[in-house]
């Protein structure tokens, strides 16, 4: 391991890590120059696509848009012609297809096989698809749609922040577990006590409580999973607490565990696994840019007798990066104060590479300059303090008389509002 090749680059010491870097990346070179060419256009693409297959929905058969919601007010819904909605779809699925084709291709087969989103990818294509089919040959008139509950995967398999969320969910979901189970347990116990507690009583007068919310275990656990979740706490308690005030301490006694105690630790949980992801997450994205930062260190002085990188080859580089142009300028500034050196070492590689730390400050574009003495003036004047409180006086003097002609014809038809010129 520790001979050269012939046409191999030299690379200090001979360490393994140089050699294994530097053919990394001639094995590599032609993958991340294909991605980075396409991976701009491809995003827009299959943002733009995956909002398309989303918006089916709102147009399909059968159709909900209307102007309005309440189906006694609702016009008669307009419903495209079979095969419209479905020549749109299956254009998006194959655009899908093509998607799949490319990453598959790039990160070969044996790297396929390992990475589950591109299976369930291809599963979830596979099922459109032949959904689409059967649609097609049944001349639109399916009962059930299998391709509709699939659809959102297309946004969670095209958006990384999504899936972070769902593996944070994955973790999350065995520590929820328990505090989800001692929520199940606090209802179903109050549930009975309340059945006890409100049971029907001879005199019909104070069954309102039993009737409304305690009749049998169903409405009783749905009344006090309601009472859990939501702020009704009067509309079930009131018919007790008419009859009787010491009944108001049972809904106390449950709001005060199952409320503040119960939910706000699940909320607690959820909120500390989330953060503590969330901290991970930042952490390993610093270990691998460090490691990057590194390996591009030692690709770029493999040529060189000691581990020093050439400055021109790192600002050559940093010309293709795919980067924000604030970085990219800001990183190359600091490449830019070892050019009288020519060269430079590992901790002055990895100094400037800190710019990526530093948030981009926006500040005021400067005023524009004129050179006519008239248009100067004007300037002075017009960006003085006192011209901007007095537009700001001005909107909110147009503010208050809109409201004012707004509350004296609050009580005009339209027509009538319309007649007036000025009245304030």
């Amino acid at each position: 391991m520790g001979r050269q090749g012939k046409g191999e680059p030299s690379c200090p010491d001979g360490t393994f890590f140089s050699r294994y870097t530097m053919d990394f990346w001639q094995k590599r070179r032609i993958v991340c120059l294909t991605m980075m060419s396409v991976e701009d256009v491809d995003d827009e693409i299959l943002g733009t696509i995956i909002a398309v297959v989303l918006l089916l929905a709102f147009v399909e058969r059968p159709s909900s848009l209307s102007i309005s919601s309440d189906p006694h007010h609702r016009s008669v819904p307009w419903e495209p012609p079979c095969g419209a909605t479905e020549c749109v779809e299956m254009l998006c699925l194959l655009v899908f297809c093509l998607d799949l084709a490319v990453k598959s291709y790039l990160i070969g087969w044996e790297e396929f096989r390992k990475t589950k989103w591109l299976i369930s990818y291809t599963i979830v294509i596979s099922i459109s698809v032949i959904d689409w089919v059967l649609s097609v040959s049944m001349a639109c008139d399916e009962k059930l749609r299998v391709r509709r509950l699939v659809r959102p995967f297309f946004l969670l398999q095209n958006s990384s922040l999504m899936k972070k969320t769902l593996k944070c969910i994955k973790r999350t979901l065995p520590e929820i577990a328990s505090v989800i189970l001692l929520l199940a347990l606090h209802l179903c116990l109050f549930t009975m006590i309340g059945m006890l507690l409100f049971a029907k009583n001879e005199d019909p007068k104070k069954n309102g409580e039993w009737e409304l919310h305690f009749r049998d275990m169903t409405t009783s656990l749905t009344s006090l999973l309601v009472l859990l979740t939501t702020a009704n706490n009067p509309d079930v308690m009131i018919p007790a607490y008419s009859i009787n005030r010491g009944y108001s301490i049972f809904f106390i006694t449950f709001s005060v565990i199952g409320t503040y105690c119960l939910m706000n630790l699940l909320t607690a949980i959820i909120y500390n696994q989330f953060r503590g992801y969330l901290l991970m997450s930042v952490q390993t994205s610093i270990i691998r840019r460090r490691l990057g930062i590194r390996a591009a260190f030692h690709v770029l002085s493999c040529d060189r007798a000691q581990a020093e990188a050439h400055v021109d080859s790192v600002l050559q580089v940093m010309s293709e990066v795919n980067m924000k142009s604030y970085y990219k300028s800001a990183i190359t500034e600091a490449a830019q104060e070892f050019a009288e050196r020519d060269y430079m070492d590992h901790q002055q590689f990895r100094r400037i590479f800190d710019e990526l730390d530093k948030d981009c400050i926006k500040e005021h574009p400067p005023l524009p300059q004129y050179t006519s003495a008239t248009l100067q003036k004007l300037q002075v004047v017009f960006s003085h303090y006192y011209i901007t409180v007095l537009g700001n006086l001005v909107a909110l003097a147009n503010i208050m008389c809109i409201c004012t002609i707004l509350v004296l014809n609050s009580e005009k038809s339209t027509a009538e509002r319309d007649n007036y010129v000025l009245e304030v």
